[in-house]
């Protein structure tokens, strides 16, 4: 075994942070992410239904893990991780990691709510609910053009020295925001 496939809910925030932080690791397997029920996910693995309520991990081997052993099978690819996909994986913490695993899957909706894990389709989402209209650049119209932003100047006068957060990028916005 040289790869593993994981299926993972893309509208879910907690999976997409759990895929960033697996993607982050140092691995022993290779892993490749795919969105559960997508285009591409029926065209590989058409016998798995496109409605996944679980996270499932496909062996280059042909072996497929549901839920909880596909957890412990994203920790076995770690580097750092597979010592304890080896303990979770035996008879006595076995039914724990099912049932910490259960848990944590039936509830990572809310979970993500709850920690404001929203991908940006569930931001969208959340705020078409709530009745927020975009906006809409009229044909023809100028391309919207980006305004530096105003430093404030601080007790000597000096700009930025009033000690606010200053932030100069939208990577520094993404930075700080994980």
């Amino acid at each position: 075994m040289k790869r593993l496939t994981v299926l993972y809910d893309y509208n879910c925030g907690l999976c997409q942070r759990a895929r960033r932080w697996l993607e982050a690791q140092p691995k022993f397997l290779a892993l490749e992410f795919i969105p559960a029920g997508s285009d591409h996910a029926r065209f590989r693995f058409p016998t798995i239904p496109d409605r996944v309520e679980e996270l499932i991990v496909v062996a280059d081997d042909g072996g497929i893990y549901k839920g909880d052993r596909a957890w412990i099978m994203c920790l076995y690819a770690l580097a750092d991780y597979r010592e304890w996909a080896l303990r979770l994986a035996a008879p006595k913490l076995l039914p724990l990691a099912r049932a910490a695993f259960q848990l944590i899957s039936e509830n990572r909706i809310a979970i993500s709510r709850l920690f404001h894990l929203y991908t940006d389709e569930g931001v969208a989402a959340e705020l078409t609910r709530q009745g927020v209209i975009g906006c809409v650049i009229a044909p023809g119209a100028p391309a919207p053009r980006q305004i530096a932003p105003q430093v404030p100047a601080g007790p000597t006068g000096a700009p930025g020295s009033g000690g606010a957060l200053h932030i100069r990028s939208t990577n520094e916005i993404r930075e700080w925001l994980e």
